[in-house]
């Protein structure tokens, strides 16, 4: 029989996760809170609505909890998680050593997905990895299982960053539109020009970043070029120092 999944919290998130882990044989039941969300997931997909966070623990297998980082650790105090359950977080800033002992005793794992979940590509980072968590979780993309939790912080600063990435393609595909080209090419250049220079930065291992920039950025190069005018206006130092700012905020639990 398949297990069911509870989730309490339907928010932006699990909007963007449901299309991918609804592709299993598992039962899902999302709280009502988030009215609008879990009732648009109930039509889609069929999963039961209920009320009652409590209610959804008592009948689920695995339980996802998708509320605010700062609701989370007094929402998991006030229910009662039983022997054998597993369940995921995905609240940033929230450690496992902090929440564990609040669903206890169930099992706990800390996950990290973004919105690329929808279609099947969202590094998820997962601490420290339980087998029906994992298996659950690698229908939204790769899964990335940490050593330990210390790395988890580090690792969720990507997560971060993919909002930041979403950012520079938009700017890129305004810069395009300013000099002329159509919208829908202006859009797809600027996208697939990140995708395509990822898929190389994760396919060839075995060759440096340092190196791999150095094919493209050779001295009488364009490409050379524009690297040379952003090193000049310190613009990777600046992103470096945004991720050390994000890093200290999610360490410090608080994006304030």
């Amino acid at each position: 029989m398949a297990d069911t999944v509870g989730i309490i919290g339907a928010g932006h998130l699990i909007r963007h996760m449901i299309p991918a882990l609804a592709k299993g044989p598992e039962r899902f039941v999302i709280s009502e809170r988030g009215r609008e969300t879990s009732s648009d997931l109930a039509r889609r997909f069929g999963c039961a609505i209920e009320a009652d966070n409590q209610a959804i623990l008592d009948e689920s297998d695995i339980v996802i909890l998708a509320v605010r980082p700062y609701d989370t650790l007094a929402l998991a105090e006030g229910l009662r998680f039983r022997q054998g359950q597993a369940v995921v977080s995905l609240a940033a800033g929230v450690s496992h050593a902090d929440l564990a002992p609040r669903v206890a005793p169930a099992s706990l794992d800390v996950a990290m997905p973004v919105v690329a979940a929808e279609f099947g590509e969202s590094p998820t980072l997962l601490y420290p990895g339980e087998p029906r968590v994992r298996a659950l979780i690698e229908r939204c993309g790769p899964v990335v299982v940490l050593a330990g939790e210390a790395q988890f912080a580090p690792g969720a600063v990507h997560a971060c960053v993919y909002g930041w990435i979403e950012r520079l393609i938009a700017e890129m595909e305004a810069w395009s539109l300013d000099h002329g080209l159509a919208p829908e090419t202006s859009r797809l250049l600027s996208a697939q020009m990140v995708r395509a220079a990822a898929t190389v930065a994760r396919e060839r291992k075995d060759t440096t970043m340092a190196d791999l920039v150095g094919e493209l950025a050779t001295p009488r190069s364009f490409t050379g070029a524009g690297i040379r005018r952003l090193d000049g206006q310190e613009v990777f130092g600046h992103w470096r120092r945004a991720m050390d700012h994000t890093l200290d905020r999610l360490k410090a639990g608080s994006a304030e």
